[in-house]
């Protein structure tokens, strides 16, 4: 989902004095009648041939909003907002843990790009490696994996991790998992069997210590979730009940990133409350992928 953007400027064109008083016109605009300087403009209206750039964050903020505005290649991101040609900033509001928030960059012009995140007062929230945008598409009808760069900033933890769909391998069949353990203890990695929504069979995948990835290729079978089927279990070491499931599976629901999902991170934040923006903000998560966030697709919580 995309928050709604912050109230744009209200101006007024006046035209001059000379005109009399009953031919004046005052004409609202919405944002800017020009980009400004400084800026890179989407044209999300007129341009289908741009690609598409998915952003996610795991901040820690204070309950009381926070605006952040994004940078690509140094430059503020706008939006054309209308056919009329007025132009405004990208920018958010969030709030508490947004471990389960997601946006995009629609219609950006083929390249690379490296993603900044800044808060209000230009302080940095996050800054990424540079990132390739391919012709993937829209987010909505996707021609395949769409570019992703996820962002942490929390417990004293900065970082950010680019998701490179062009590194996956030509096996279709599998997806390129990698789990990253963010807390300060192991973390054990399972494949179990699910039947009837319960584990059982597990064997150990490995184990993951604080701060360390372990990557794992993983077979996706196109089974019912009710059916019997196979998933990561990611849990504590010192404590099974604090854990997240990745059913590996090709369905059901519709992923954020699309249909498909060749490269994936699964991130170990520990227990937390789900986010703001989650449709059921009262339950707890373990983890967070990059391609299902705490939504729909195959990967479920705890």
């Amino acid at each position: 989902m995309i928050p709604a953007r912050a109230s744009s400027l209200l101006l007024t064109a006046i035209v001059p004095l000379a005109v009399a008083a009953c031919d004046t016109l005052r004409k609202p605009l919405r944002g800017f009648d020009k980009p400004p300087p400084g800026s890179i403009v989407l044209d999300e209206i007129n341009d289908a041939n741009g690609g598409t750039l998915v952003v996610r964050a795991m901040f820690d903020l204070p309950q009381t909003p926070q605006t952040i505005r994004p940078r690509l290649n140094d430059q503020d991101v706008v939006y054309l907002t209308s056919n009329e040609g007025f132009y405004d900033y990208a920018q958010w509001q969030m709030q508490g843990w947004t471990g389960g928030w997601s946006s995009w960059f629609r219609s950006i012009k083929l390249g690379t790009y490296v993603l900044e995140l800044v808060d209000s007062a230009g302080q940095s929230w996050g800054r990424a490696a540079p990132i390739a945008v391919g012709a993937a598409g829209d987010p909505f009808n996707p021609s395949g994996q769409l570019p992703a760069v996820v962002f942490a900033h929390f417990d004293g933890k900065v970082a950010s991790w680019n998701i490179d769909p062009a590194t996956q391998d030509a096996d279709t069949s599998t997806d390129e998992i990698t789990v990253t353990n963010l807390v300060d203890q192991d973390v054990v990695v399972e494949r179990c069997l699910i039947s009837s929504g319960q584990s059982s069979a597990c064997t150990s995948v490995g184990t993951v210590a604080a701060g360390a990835d372990l990557l794992t290729v993983e077979t996706i079978t196109s089974v019912s979730s009710t059916d019997d089927h196979q998933a990561l279990v990611v849990h504590l070491a010192s404590d099974a009940s604090q854990s997240y499931r990745r059913d590996l599976l090709s369905g059901p629901g519709t992923p954020d990133l699309g249909s498909t999902c060749q490269i994936e991170r699964i991130f170990v934040h520990g227990t937390r409350p789900r986010s703001y923006y989650s449709p059921t903000p009262s339950s707890t998560t373990f983890a967070m992928s990059s391609c299902y966030g705490y939504g729909s697709g195959p990967a479920t919580g705890p």
